[in-house]
């Protein structure tokens, strides 16, 4: 799945750098399955748009996927942003699954 994933956010979003982690085993009740993923992604698609336009840009990018995950966090920057700061914050430790 993050293959796909991958594949579905370049179909529509020209990116400089993409990066979908599977953070599900890092969580209490891990089951094998794809629960939580986190995207790293750097384009100029998202110069002049808020935040949140970016993550709209991402959701609908992803299309089936965003229904099938349990949690998504987005780290979506500009190419100028990018290479400003290519650093994000890790997601916090799971306490209960």
């Amino acid at each position: 799945m993050i293959e796909d994933i991958k594949t579905k956010i370049n179909d529509t979003i020209t990116t400089n750098f993409l990066d979908v982690i599977n953070e599900s085993p890092n969580h209490s009740n891990y089951s094998g399955q794809i629960s939580h993923v986190k995207i790293i992604i750097a384009s100029d698609d998202f110069v002049e748009k808020k935040l949140l336009q970016r993550h709209q840009l991402v959701y609908q990018a992803m299309g089936k996927y965003v229904e099938q995950i349990h949690a998504i966090s987005i780290v979506a920057k500009t190419i100028e942003e990018w290479e400003k700061s290519n650093d994000f914050q890790p997601s916090p430790p799971c306490s209960k699954g």
